[in-house]
């Protein structure tokens, strides 16, 4: 008896805190059949509109066309997921890929600088923001959304400062233009360039190390601090890659149409925030993921390529992505697993 009592007595007085959950255990796997249900959802919608506009949507050009018009927009979804896999905001990913347009145009087009510079100068200033970011949110522990909230009044002023309000398409290179418009076995390169992050995000989140961190981080940031987790590391990594990812996004979108429009990011922040949500109900329940950010744009994209093949009125584009929008962050509160607050508000 008194040996078993030393013994208890003898155990540490606090333990190593659980590993972060398994797929198992966040039900991914009990519910088999969920995990498609985005897919799923796809799936019929394209089914649907092939059925009510055969000779307009279920057709190779116009498939072609929602996969290249939209690989932009996926990309700054895959921006936006990132910092909340650590459950941080960064509302500020529309106008920075905004900035990122301008300065691509500006630079090559009025001030002559080299393709290859001007790509590098953008991802700098991306980063740069991403930094800056970084500092403030995690190094004095300001509210991510509230940070980030006033970037994007702020990165929307310097576009209105550097473009005088005007759309920057004079002198733009064929070097540029090439990026955005050319194509690889009938594939064009905006997708290739948005198929190549997206796979490199999921290998980095899925199988190594660095993603397993990031998803402890925002499971519970103290519980990763004890287990030895660089948390704020982990967190400025994901702010950067963030910021970067969507000036990249910004560059694309200037090769492909050739010019920037100082208004152009208003459409891209509610439906890559819709797309980075719908994530947590695509392939790992409750998670945000990459993969499931690809399908989920493009659900979207197919639903809102659909009803203006059907003739729907302008105004049901924002009304579909904002409701989408609600309903991504409904699903995240119910999907198993996602049961904690998304966001430092």
């Amino acid at each position: 008896m008194n040996a078993n009592i030393d013994t208890v007595n003898a155990r540490p007085a606090t333990a190593d805190p659980p590993p972060p959950p398994t797929r198992r255990q966040t039900g991914a796997t009990r519910r088999p059949l969920a995990r498609f249900a985005v897919l799923g959802l796809l799936a019929a919608f394209i089914a649907v509109f092939s059925l009510l506009r055969p000779d307009s949507f279920a057709t190779t050009d116009n498939f072609k066309t929602i996969l290249v018009e939209n690989a932009v927009l996926t990309i700054l979804a895959l921006a936006v997921m990132v910092p909340l896999i650590a459950n941080d905001f960064d509302l500020s990913v529309a106008a920075v890929l905004g900035l990122g347009a301008m300065l691509t145009a500006g630079l090559a087009g009025k001030s002559g600088i080299p393709v290859p510079l001007v790509i590098v100068l953008v991802l700098a200033i991306g980063a740069a923001i991403g930094a800056i970011h970084a500092l403030l949110i995690v190094r004095f522990d300001l509210p991510s959304f509230v940070v980030t909230l006033g970037t994007n009044s702020v990165v929307g002023g310097m576009i209105i400062l550097y473009s005088g309000g005007n759309t920057i398409f004079e002198g733009i290179p064929r070097s540029l233009t090439d990026l955005g418009t050319s194509d690889v076995a009938g594939i064009g390169l905006p997708v290739i360039y948005m198929a190549v992050i997206a796979l490199v995000l999921w290998f980095v989140l899925d199988r190594r190390p660095a993603g397993r961190l990031l998803y402890a981080v925002g499971a519970g940031e103290s519980a990763a601090r004890l287990a030895g987790v660089p948390t704020r590391r982990v967190r400025a990594i994901a702010l950067i890659t963030a910021g970067t990812l969507a000036a990249f996004a910004g560059i694309v979108l200037t090769a492909r149409i050739g010019s920037a429009n100082p208004t152009a990011n208003a459409s891209f922040f509610l439906p890559a925030f819709a797309g980075a949500f719908l994530s947590l109900a695509a392939f790992q329940l409750g998670r945000f993921n990459a993969l499931g950010v690809v399908v989920s744009v493009y659900l979207l994209a197919v639903g809102v390529s659909g009803l203006q093949i059907l003739g729907v009125p302008s105004w049901v584009e924002p009304v579909f992505n904002g409701t989408a929008l609600v309903l991504a962050i409904a699903l995240s509160r119910l999907t198993p697993g996602s049961s904690r607050r998304v966001g430092r508000l």
